[in-house]
């Protein structure tokens, strides 16, 4: 069941909270996640989005942040 997800994002010109609107297969009815913490079904939909700042009006592009101070891990046997 496709749902209905949002991401909030702070604005880099105006720190405006900016909303943006996913749809990926997520079993929950709801989901609100903040630009740091969303899920990677939900974020592959928004890469590449244009967005607008209702408050300052500027553009931009829903981007992956390669130059995070983590990232994800795991292991994997062999």
């Amino acid at each position: 069941m496709e749902t209905t997800n949002s991401v909030i994002f702070s604005c880099p010109e105006c720190n405006q909270q900016v909303e943006v609107h996913a749809k990926a297969a997520i079993l929950n009815t709801l989901n609100l996640y903040h630009e740091e913490s969303v899920p990677k079904p939900i974020a592959e939909t928004i890469i590449g989005n244009t967005v607008y700042c209702p408050k300052c009006g500027d553009r931009f592009t829903v981007m992956l942040d390669t130059h995070s101070a983590t990232v994800p891990l795991f292991l994997r046997k062999g």
